[in-house]
């Protein structure tokens, strides 16, 4: 079997079960965090995916992450790495946010930029986003120096690039070079 199918599977299921009890937006948290996680520990999907490394070992590292995720994210994250499927984690995410935003949930806008914005930032970028899009809006922020200034927003799937960077991509090409 195809892996996005099997984590659009695994998102779906967890999507119904965080619905049923009203934790979507926590749960929704948990998988930034993973997200983040794995971002700045590569290392760790590969650890709890290899077949030689101790089980006992992946299950003290997740239960290390007991205090800070939602029941539901855990038992998810631990039948992963029971069924060898701990791969799936980081196409689970996208597919958790997917789904939830297929249901009726907020759309899911990554946003890049130079710099952490900041709250008042963050306020007035959802606001606008809400009354563009006519929906609630999560943000995912993503710092990325090289944008120089501006942001860049992915929104279902779309890169909309406000950025000097990619200013000066489009100048350059106008040009010819």
């Amino acid at each position: 079997m195809r892996e996005e199918p099997l984590a659009e599977r695994y998102a779906r299921a967890l999507l119904a079960a965080a619905q049923e009890e009203g934790a979507t937006d926590r749960v929704a948290q948990d998988l930034l965090l993973l997200r983040a996680l794995h971002e700045e520990l590569p290392e760790l999907v590969p650890f709890l995916a290899h077949p030689r490394v101790d089980p006992a070992a992946k299950e003290k590292l997740l239960l290390s992450l007991d205090a800070s995720l939602h029941p539901y994210t855990l038992n998810l994250l631990r039948l992963l790495v029971r069924k060898g499927r701990a791969g799936l984690l980081p196409s689970l995410v996208s597919a958790y946010f997917k789904a939830w935003e297929a249901a009726g949930g907020p759309v899911h806008v990554v946003v890049r930029s130079p710099q952490p914005l900041s709250p008042e930032e963050r306020a007035k970028l959802r606001a606008r986003l809400k009354e563009a899009l006519e929906r609630e809006v999560t943000l995912e922020e993503e710092v990325a120096p090289e944008l120089l200034a501006g942001v860049e927003l992915v929104i279902g799937g779309k890169r909309l690039d406000a950025s000097v960077r990619g200013r000066l991509a489009r100048l350059r090409q106008a040009l010819g070079g």
